[in-house]
């Protein structure tokens, strides 16, 4: 493959390499100047108290503070109370040649301010130096490269948290320092006391600041940081459970376990069995769900009255009966693993006791209505919690788009929507008011907003549907209990159906059943684009 245009170099055009560590301790009756005509300096204090001076006037120090001197600048150190002690570490920087960028045009830009950092936690950067200092003397050529990495992540450390120095405004922006790090730096053991104390706070009050800010205590938010690494982990590499365990941060296998069975619902080797590209899932009615995912369920469920879910596209999926088979026949499909829904049948029935004879059984039971929240279980279960953000924010945007227009020319209207069945008239509020009312914010007509779920599902005359004034009616025709193809269209053959205002002004709209009779990510973006067509 042939590319054009200039490659940038895979490497920095800057390198940093160590010539020298000290560990120094001045009393307060002594004061000492640091400079260098070569190298560069950064001191870490350890204890103590001082003021410095780089060039531009004194600044107090103290233990965690940090400072970055280049070559040729002047540092005067002056302690009291006592004593003060640091590292500083000197360092050459070695430009890198390329053929892209001549030497004389290349600047520096890993150090662009000199003067006081931070580093939060401190207490890694004390390590970090301890170890080089005690290896500082090393002869062998291999040990003094394993100090030369010891070094470069010294300074990547600083570097990933280049703020100058100052005091924290507040203890929030101390403990939101403190957050920041531990995303990064998740493996490392840590404890609410020592992190309290990195920040200088008492440990009861760093904790409630850390729970006002992320809703969860200090180390549940780490242990799910490192369940969610662990969860990558099990999809993309081959590693024993063990392996991962420890590369995450827990040092017991056991305890591992219990975390992840806890946090996910099922252990972590049933769930890398189970998210596998090739998983074979069964998730009657969320299939919806599962192709937002973007897992082709290996079967699809289907009413005799109804029929099953065209606007999916799935008729290649072969389709089981809901109503008619047992659910111990979806084993001839070798499911990996049956993702249900609970519902009053199926417990009563006892169906999910015989999936669970043939197949990992988990059963979701949240209120199916609000399919964000079960597409984000769905997905969780799944490992796929990208896709399902993604959906859901590919939604939320086509739905404010929706609503803005609507609100520009259809402000203050009404609706209903209407089930025909043969035998009765049924207004929809279940499967309708979440998308219509809550989402696109219109409104219900009063006279539908009095009526009782039990009223709504027993039907209306039609002397009540004649003095229906919303403004726009939504209907579809139930098949459910006709006795002849289409019997349940001639309802709106009776002679009230015209008089009904939204009628007379062309502002009745047929819909496709299934899609309004579901919750989903794809029949709601469906819905969106209905509405648009009808009303805009």
């Amino acid at each position: 493959m042939m590319y054009s245009g200039v490659v940038p170099p895979c490497y920095p055009s800057v390198f940093y390499i160590m010539v020298g560590i000290r560990y120094i301790n001045l009393n307060m009756l002594s004061s000492e100047e640091f400079s260098d005509a070569e190298e560069h300096m950064l001191f870490a204090i350890t204890d103590g108290e001082a003021n410095m001076d780089i060039g531009y006037g004194a600044q107090r120090i103290g233990r965690g503070s940090l400072a970055i001197v280049k070559p040729n600048q002047a540092v005067h150190i002056d302690p009291f109370k006592n004593s003060i002690s640091f590292y500083v570490i000197t360092f050459k920087e070695i430009l890198i040649p390329n053929s892209n960028t001549s030497n004389h045009k290349r600047k520096s830009s890993i150090f662009p301010d000199t003067g006081l950092w931070n580093c939060v936690p401190f207490s890694k950067c004390i390590d970090l130096l301890a170890d080089i200092e005690r290896h500082s003397h090393e002869k062998d050529e291999l040990m003094q490269f394993y100090n030369h990495v010891r070094f470069e992540e010294l300074l990547s450390l600083v570097l990933q948290q280049s703020v100058s120095f100052a005091p924290a405004p507040d203890l929030r922006s101390a403990v939101k320092g403190s957050i920041d790090y531990l995303k990064d730096n998740f493996a490392e053991q840590v404890t609410v006391a020592k992190l309290a104390e990195e920040v200088n706070m008492f440990p009861w009050q760093y904790s409630q600041i850390f729970k006002e800010l992320t809703g969860q205590i200090p180390l549940s938010f780490v242990n799910n940081l490192r369940i969610n690494q662990a969860k990558h982990l099990l999809l993309k590499t081959e590693d024993r459970i063990h392996e991962i365990a420890h590369h995450v941060g827990f040092n017991n296998e056991f305890y591992f376990n219990r975390r992840f069975s806890k946090a996910v619902g099922v252990a972590p080797g049933q769930y890398r069995k189970q998210n596998r590209s090739t998983i074979r899932v069964v998730s009657l009615f969320m299939e919806d769900l599962l192709v937002t995912l973007g897992i082709t369920p290996v079967v699809q469920w289907f009413h005799p009255a109804w029929g099953q879910q065209d606007y999916l596209g799935l008729m290649h999926v072969p389709t089981f009966n809901v109503l008619q088979e047992s659910y111990e026949s979806l084993s001839k499909y070798e499911p990996d693993l049956i993702i249900a829904r609970g519902s009053d049948y199926e417990y009563r029935t006892n169906q999910y006791e015989q999936c669970k004879q043939f197949a990992n059984t988990d059963i979701i039971t949240q209120d199916g209505a609000d399919w964000r929240l079960t597409l984000r279980t769905l997905a969780e279960r799944l490992g796929r919690v990208d896709q399902a953000e993604k959906a859901i924010q590919q939604y939320e945007d086509k739905l404010t788009s929706a609503r803005n227009l609507l609100i520009h020319s259809k402000k203050n209207q009404t609706y209903a929507f209407i089930r025909f069945k043969v035998d009765c008239i049924v207004i929809d509020q279940q499967y309708t008011k979440p998308f219509l009312s809550e989402d696109l914010g219109i409104t219900l007509h009063p006279m539908a907003q009095k009526l009782t779920l039990e009223e709504s599902r027993a039907g209306v005359s039609w002397e009540w549907l004649k003095s229906l004034d919303a403004d726009y009616i939504f209907f579809v025709f139930d098949k459910w209990h006709e006795e002849e193809i289409g019997a349940e269209r001639l309802q709106i053959n009776h002679p009230y159906w015209q008089e009904i205002p939204a009628v007379r002004n062309c502002c009745a709209f047929e819909v496709d059943f299934m899609t309004w009779m579901n919750h989903g990510h794809l029949a709601s973006s469906k819905k969106l684009d209905d509405v648009l067509k009808m009303l805009i």
